[in-house]
């Protein structure tokens, strides 16, 4: 089981040679039979990306987003007032870095995600 960061998730999506080959292994590994979560944050996350104009999709984050879900090999992980609550207490400067901690650590899995600062944090397993 690994959980995607909506930067991983995109890489891997597009097959962005962005994407290093040990988090490409480490997703890879799961098809089939595995896991690989996306968390709602990155629902979110992806719209707001559109509408600033920092990405391009050929359909609305809606649409984009309801055919990622109907790949039987994604989970979507929710985000809920206990994880909320969870995160809050974490030691990161970002809501949004902090809610993907904490669901890292609710699934008890690694967190596939090319940010340095989560990695050096140490507050849960990255792989990049």
């Amino acid at each position: 089981m690994v959980l995607l960061d909506s930067t991983a998730l995109l890489w891997w999506v597009n097959r962005d040679p962005n994407l290093t080959p040990r988090a490409l292994g480490a997703i890879e590994a799961e098809r089939p039979g595995g896991e690989i979560i996306v968390s709602a944050l990155s629902a979110y996350q992806i719209a707001r990306w559109v509408h600033e104009g920092r990405l391009i999709l050929r359909m609305a984050p809606a649409d984009w987003f309801a055919q990622l879900q109907a790949a039987p090999e994604l989970t979507l992980a929710p985000i809920d007032a206990p994880l909320a609550l969870q995160a809050a207490t974490l030691p990161l400067p970002q809501p949004e870095s902090r809610l993907l901690i904490a669901q890292a650590r609710r699934l008890n899995c690694p967190l596939v995600t090319p940010s340095a600062a989560l990695a050096a944090a140490g507050l849960a397993k990255i792989i990049w």
